[in-house]
């Protein structure tokens, strides 16, 4: 057991100064103050004076098992590490796969997915990748959704030259066999949309919104911050009930001259009236980009990274003024409700999973716990995989 005293909760709305107890992998107690016999009972008594503690952060879109290649096999990424994750604030992922769905399967996304569960954090897993007709693991979303543990929703890819150019009915019939897939799984069953930069944006969406009864919180197209037209309809969507998820780290350049830093895109979204429980935030790390020059020839590849969702919640505070409470919710709260697992995860609350990280006064990630258990301090992680070495980091 742990006890946090004289912490300055975000849950993520402010609590205010809090003692918290921890039991096992929960949240078992908060309260102004916890008097225990701490030593009889063998209770870890940490003082948080002057830090903050929040929830981990849920990174609902992460490449474990490398993505890219569409430069070449050189261009492919290498698998992602447990202490690569967790030294950034990271308690929680959806793992996917990207452009490459022939190379890279699902069973290995499953594998990768089940071996960071055990190393120390929680994970989730889609089926599909950007090709229709969809890859699976049973050979079927519904079924995979319904039967397999970590399968919680189903990917596909639109407005991409990198897509199969899916059509409406092809797109309607991923989401129904996803939501029903939920239904008998006791999951949320959502589409998780790759957004392109192609002129159709997200015509597709509004129109499966407004005419068919798939309800709007079932779609969370992503990276609509790599263009601005693409972003002004996606504020749009969001006000029908959608939820639209930002790519941290998406600044103008790498291929996409009109993008908008994730930072300032929720603050476009604060001003423009646009519903902040609509908004998230994800990484895409490890993901990587072939960026070409006008006749199609590679000038360049990059790639994303993990720490990106917490530099842009430090930026949204120190540069766009946005509150610590309001600034958290893309990372925590909001992620949680759109993919199915709050209140497990997403808060600190009683009977929550004790995932938490401590802030110092100057945002500064001071320590990370993960199920209850400590995964990383500021000096960075505390775990490591089996093939890690620390000498390497």
């Amino acid at each position: 057991m742990i006890l946090f005293k004289n912490a300055n909760v975000y849950a993520p709305m402010s609590l205010g100064r809090k003692d918290i107890l921890l039991e096992g992998t929960k949240v078992c107690k908060i309260s102004d103050t916890i008097d225990i016999d701490c030593k009889t009972l063998g209770i870890e008594i940490v003082d948080l004076t002057g830090k903050f503690l929040v929830p981990g952060f849920i990174d609902q879109h992460v490449h474990v098992i490398g993505a890219g290649g569409e430069g070449g096999y050189p261009t492919r990424t290498p698998e992602m590490q447990i202490s690569n994750i967790v030294k950034y604030g990271i308690t929680s992922i959806v793992c996917l796969r990207g452009t490459d769905g022939t190379a890279r399967n699902l069973e290995a996304l499953y594998a990768k997915a089940t071996a960071l569960e055990k190393e120390g954090i929680t994970t989730y897993m889609l089926t599909g990748s950007f090709e229709v007709p969809v890859d699976t693991i049973t050979g079927s979303v519904r079924r995979d959704v319904a039967l397999i543990d970590k399968v919680i929703g189903v990917k596909t890819a639109i407005s991409d030259r990198r897509s199969s150019q899916p059509t409406r009915a092809e797109v309607e019939r991923l989401a129904a066999e996803a939501y029903t897939g939920g239904l008998v799984g006791g999951k949320r069953g959502y589409t998780h949309i790759h957004m392109g930069t192609g002129a159709r944006r997200l015509n597709m969406v509004f129109d499966i919104i407004r005419e068919t009864e798939l309800p709007p919180y079932l779609f969370i197209p992503t990276h609509v911050n790599r263009d601005l037209a693409l972003f002004d309809h996606a504020m749009e969507l969001a006000k029908l009930g959608a939820y639209i998820d930002l790519t941290a780290g998406i600044e103008p350049g790498n291929g996409f001259p009109e993008a908008l830093k994730t930072s300032k895109a929720i603050k476009k979204c604060i001003d423009n009236g646009v519903p902040l429980d609509q908004l998230t935030i994800s990484s895409d790390s490890n993901g990587s980009m072939t960026v070409y020059d006008a006749q199609g020839n590679i000038e360049r590849v990059v790639a994303t990274t993990v720490d990106a969702l917490y530099l842009e919640l430090k930026d949204m505070i120190e540069i766009e003024g946005i509150p610590l409470e309001t600034a958290l919710k893309p990372l925590t709260e909001n992620v949680a409700k759109a993919i199915g697992v709050y209140p497990q995860k997403g808060t600190i609350a009683e009977g929550a999973d004790a995932d938490l990280v401590i802030l110092s006064d100057r945002l500064e990630i001071d320590r990370v716990y993960a199920k209850g258990k400590q995964v990383a301090d500021k000096n960075g992680a505390t775990i490591y995989g089996l093939f890690e070495h620390s000498a390497n980091l």
